[in-house]
């Protein structure tokens, strides 16, 4: 240490300017004295520099030594009267040389770590009388700026150690500092307005953290790292103009930038895949995440956007409620300026992964830590994850098995029941049965989970036999749900409020090199909303539509919007009609398409359709589009012919079925024979059966017939088509209806 002193220059500082290596000089000093907890060894010290600061009372350099010592001994010893010495020391250095910003910076930072050891209730206090103790070292670390617009670093520190530590008293010092500075020189330096946004989004002003990334995108538009902090924030307030800047700065970044990026997306890429996104640079890393969010959870209908969208809404949610905090206040250093991340516990990690779960419980119970059970929904098998605390310092962890929180818990602890994996494999359960004290844990415990899965009441029944095949299976469930929950990640799809519609998808039209796929709807008029203005109405309508082969590969995807407007509201118990054709080439598929309008929506359940190959060299027959005049969504083609659609499926019987087909691998003038047949549902015999021989006059052939409903009765029907050639060839295709009802 004493070697140190060497470095300090001794000239009188009233003579120049404070320079970059008295700066240097004085944190290398204080830096050393980081790692000082002998409070014998730093009372020398101060005497020392007690009595140099005596012998040079002109000089601040000297003061510096002294101030950072007893800010030191004050931090090791916690006397408040060793602070008070220390912002003595920094507050004379601001009268000696009231433009050096080091002298303020310091003085700030003493009062900031005498602020923190006051009780929270003695802070509260001094707030109800109206003096906030932390406002005057906001204002001192602010002046530090205002004095000198290059000196930054006391502004950066002071909002990088609020976000590290989570500390509420210091973000509001921090977000003052900044605050106050904006107007001036300084709180228009990039690394400033930087801090300064990240400070507001963490405080909730949005807008404000937006405005200050802004300003710099504004100013330099290769800045990746504002580009990035722009992106993050506009897309995790749910703006989905975000991802412009996201990716800006993506391809501009370097690699400190990049990292951040990592960071970012480490909860759900796999190990290789960040290896990849690594090794790449520029354009070529933009298309590498492109493609990730594109392929991502592919049943969802997510645009690759949204995707990114709700993984930055994921992460805000994490950061807010699953933040693993930093290690405790460490002494006031020098850091390089850099991102502060987000760190979870073992549900955040989840939660980023797969959202907000199907259901979740809790069990508050004297002698059990914190715990927490979360459901998720799936088709291919519900996963499960357990989470406890096993103390305040740590956050939730994730265990295969409810029974390792009973481990964790007093009851097993005390009757070295406490392993309970090692004891299960050793062919010793836990007592789920019988009034022993670790048997009654367990009970209230999977009491509380029951309804989670079936296995948890089976658990609670089951005596001695049972107990150990069922804690078994338990335990593999919860494996299963870790090593899927943790390698992959979901997008569940859905609407928070559900919309009324019918759907219809018809492989129908289009051209032989081209066939189209027709999504029809229908929405009643109580589904719909459209803002009140001076003019028409509007409704926007929102259509979403995947198609994916047997490989799950998408081979079609459209996204659009449409704005039906109307003089009127449209009655109750009138529809909204509209059709929306994509180009599929032909094929055998899944289909599942969403409909939204006005925060309402609905996804249809996946569906299967065959493309037919109208221009191969055998007969083909497309799927069967049934409409009626009175309703009116129709489909014109370029001869003029028109193809009827109603997506209700509802038809009355005093009005003829339109009905249109096309019949492809024919040469024109072929003849060929139709047959059109009724079935009520569950019958094998034809209610209507019409038949008859024609030629083709095209090809593909279109053919358009009317049907003749009034002999049906209510109920629900199909249609079938059949075409059938001279020599023997026959291809049908079917349609479900119904006639009458509501």
């Amino acid at each position: 240490m004493l070697g140190l002193l060497a470095v300090v220059v001794c000239c009188p500082a009233s003579l120049r300017a404070q320079s970059r290596a008295d700066r240097d000089a004085v944190f290398q000093f204080r830096d050393s004295l980081a790692t000082a907890t002998d409070s014998v060894s730093l009372l020398a010290l101060e005497a020392r520099y007690l009595d140099d600061a005596r012998k040079n009372r002109d000089d601040p350099l000297p003061k510096f030594r002294l101030g950072y010592t007893g800010l030191r001994l004050a931090q090791v010893t916690g006397a408040a009267s060793h602070f008070r010495d220390a912002e003595s020391e920094f507050e004379w250095i601001t009268q000696l040389q009231p433009k050096w910003p080091l002298g303020w910076y310091a003085l700030g930072n003493a009062e900031l770590n005498e602020a923190d050891v006051f009780p929270a209730g003695i802070r509260g206090l001094f707030a109800t009388l109206g003096h906030d103790i932390f406002v005057q070292p906001a204002h001192d670390i602010a002046r530090s700026g205002e004095v000198d617009s290059l000196f930054t670093i006391g502004l950066t520190q002071i909002g990088e150690d609020a976000l590290d530590h989570n500390i509420g008293s210091h973000l509001d010092a921090a977000l003052a500092a900044l605050r106050e500075v904006a107007a001036s020189p300084v709180g228009r330096q990039r690394d400033v307005l930087l801090m300064r946004g990240m400070v507001e989004r963490e405080h909730g002003d949005i807008d404000s953290a937006i405005t200050a990334f802004a300003a710099i995108v504004r100013r330099n538009g290769d800045d990746a790292r504002a580009q990035l902090e722009l992106g993050r924030t506009q897309l995790m307030a749910g703006r989905i103009v975000g991802t412009g800047p996201w990716y800006a700065g993506l391809a501009q970044a370097d690699s400190s930038v990049a990292a951040l990026y990592h960071s970012d997306l480490a909860l759900v890429m796999s190990d290789s895949a960040l290896g990849v996104f690594d090794r790449l640079r520029g354009a070529a890393r933009v298309a590498d995440v492109r493609e990730f969010w594109d392929t991502r959870d592919p049943e969802s209908l997510n645009t690759s956007a949204e995707r990114l969208r709700e993984h930055y809404r994921r992460l805000e949610f994490a950061h807010r409620n699953y933040r693993l905090l930093a290690p405790a206040h460490r002494y006031d250093s020098v850091r390089t300026f850099a991102a502060t991340g987000s760190r979870f516990d073992d549900r955040g990690r989840i939660y980023v992964r797969h959202g907000e779960p199907d259901d979740r419980s809790s069990l508050t119970m004297i002698g059990l830590p914190p715990n927490e059970t979360w459901l998720y929904r799936r088709p291919a098998g519900d996963l499960i994850f357990n989470f406890a605390q096993p103390d305040s310092a740590q956050g939730y962890r994730i265990y295969e098995s409810i029974l390792d929180i009973v481990g964790l818990g007093a009851a097993a602890q005390h009757t070295g029941q406490g392993d309970v994996a090692t004891r299960l494999a050793a062919g010793n359960v836990v007592e789920t049965y019988g009034a022993a004290w670790t048997a009654q844990a367990a009970q209230e415990l999977l009491y509380s989970r029951q309804k989670m899965s079936p296995v948890y009441a089976k658990m609670l029944s089951a005596g001695p036999g049972d107990a150990q095949k069922l804690q078994s299976t338990e335990r593999v469930e919860g494996r299963r749900s870790m090593a899927i929950g943790l390698q992959t990640d979901s997008w569940t799809f859905g609407y928070e409020l559900p919309l009324v519609a019918d759907v219809d998808v018809v492989a129908f039209g289009g051209t032989p090199r081209q066939p189209e796929v027709q999504v029809a709807y229908a929405i009643p008029g109580s589904s719909l909303y459209a803002t009140p203005t001076g003019g028409p109405l509007v409704y926007p309508i929102r259509v979403r539509a995947a198609v994916r082969n047997a490989r799950n590969e998408l081979v079609a995807f459209i996204d659009t919007t449409r704005n039906y407007t109307s003089s009127a509201p449209i009655p109750e118990q009138a529809h909204l009609l509209g059709r929306v054709p994509l180009a599929v080439p032909p094929g055998d598929y899944t289909v599942r398409v969403a409909v939204e309008t006005a925060n309402r929506g609905i996804v249809e359940p996946p569906r299967t359709i065959h493309v037919a190959p109208l221009a191969a060299a055998q007969v083909t027959l497309t799927d069967l589009a049934l409409g009626v005049r009175s309703v009116p969504l129709s489909m014109r083609s370029g001869a003029a012919d028109t193809a009827w659609f109603n997506p209700l499926h509802r038809f009355a019987g005093s009005e003829p079925l339109q009905l249109t087909f096309e019949v492809g691998g024919l040469a024109p003038g072929a003849a060929y024979r139709t047959q059109i047949a009724i079935f009520r549902s569950g019958h094998k015999s034809a209610a209507i059966q019409v038949a008859g021989n024609a030629t083709t006059s095209t090809a593909p052939e279109r053919v358009h017939r009317q049907v003749d409903l009034s002999r049906l009765g209510s109920g629900s029907y199909e249609i079938e088509v059949t075409i059938s050639t001279p020599d023997g060839v026959k291809v049908s295709r079917r349609h479900e209806f119904s006639i009458g009802g509501h």
